[in-house]
């Protein structure tokens, strides 16, 4: 397994695949941002390899202790653009990371290519543990009001999301570390 770390979050993905903190890579911090374009980057690019030469970027918002500063942007819409924005600039440098080819990147550069498979931008949103009840293994009112809130923001979140990327091709999912598919072949914690 690879691990990497993103703020309090570990990650961890099969040992076979390229994982590449991608908003830390120099290409990113030196050659991108050099170029005053202001090109946002995702914090995680993956190619799993294989067949399916597929294209996963993942950026991670941790909004635990942070409800209230970021409650709108989650219900307005901003987040799913952010992290849109993300992905597609991300995207565009990668695009013309072959012209440099930077040796941290070539890993990735198969997944690039024009002839490559999928892109999947996956968003993984760590919020509040929500209030227990006094009973043990039971939700109080108020955690269950703010789980039914949470799980529409989160719908909502992903539906938009969707829509700004699905006409690009590109296939979009919202996770928390929880919620990550045992299929997916990454997990957090």
């Amino acid at each position: 397994m690879t691990t990497l770390t993103e703020g309090a979050l570990t990650f961890s993905f099969l040992a076979t695949w390229a994982v590449i903190k991608y908003d830390d890579t120099a290409f990113y911090r030196r050659l991108i941002t050099r170029t005053g374009a202001d090109l946002a980057a995702v914090d995680f690019a993956v190619a799993p390899g294989g067949s399916n030469r597929e294209l996963l970027l993942i950026e991670v918002k941790d909004f635990r202790d942070h409800a209230v500063a970021n409650r709108d942007r989650l219900r307005s819409g901003e987040l799913a653009v952010e992290v849109a924005r993300k992905a597609l600039h991300t995207l565009a440098a990668l695009a013309v990371a072959p012209l440099t080819n930077p040796l941290e990147l070539r890993p990735l550069l198969a997944a690039v290519a024009p002839a490559a498979g999928a892109v999947r931008v996956v968003l993984l949103l760590e919020e509040d543990a929500l209030p227990t009840s006094s009973r043990p293994g039971q939700r109080s009112t108020k955690g269950k009001l703010i789980l039914d809130s949470r799980l529409k923001e989160r719908d909502a979140l992903a539906d938009d999301l969707m829509r700004k990327l699905k006409p690009l091709g590109i296939k979009t999912a919202v996770y928390e570390a929880a919620t990550v598919p045992v299929r997916a072949g990454w997990s957090v914690r």
